[in-house]
């Protein structure tokens, strides 16, 4: 009786990192631009075995982390977005390197600052009874 071969075959490319992945619900919401709180999805989040980094870039090409100069490309989730799980313990300074068709801009993460508006201010200008509104916003 012959063996079978039950070896894995190599991987073609790349093995994409150990990313968690967006709940469908989550990710339906945040491409309809509906979601509640799109910070807790995009940005930099700890992760087990280091930081994860996911950005919304829609007609980006590819989209990387630079962080202290070194380039670290991200894989597409599909929809515009992109991920990647880099080790470490703390998030570090970083900014996204962006390629379209025929440009690549170096771009500040937007989620990777705290909200500025807090639950009170957002609940006030919802009813829009805000009455110093020109201190909410700067």
């Amino acid at each position: 009786m012959a063996l079978r071969d039950t070896t894995r075959p190599e991987a073609a490319g790349p093995v994409p990192p150990a990313t968690v992945p967006l709940d469908a619900a989550d990710r339906d919401r945040l491409l309809a631009g509906a979601h509640h709180d799109p910070h807790a999805l995009l940005g930099a989040h700890p992760v087990p075995g280091g930081v994860q980094f996911r950005a919304l870039r829609p007609n980006a090409r590819s989209v990387s982390v630079l962080i202290d100069g070194t380039r670290t490309e991200m894989w597409s989730e599909g929809d515009g977005l992109f991920t990647t799980v880099l080790p470490g313990a703390r998030i570090p300074s970083y900014t996204l390197l962006v390629a379209y068709d025929d440009t690549e801009q170096e771009v500040h993460d937007p989620y990777r600052f705290l909200p500025a508006l807090g639950e009170l201010d957002l609940h006030l200008v919802r009813e829009g009874r805000h009455e110093q509104l020109w201190r909410a916003l700067g």
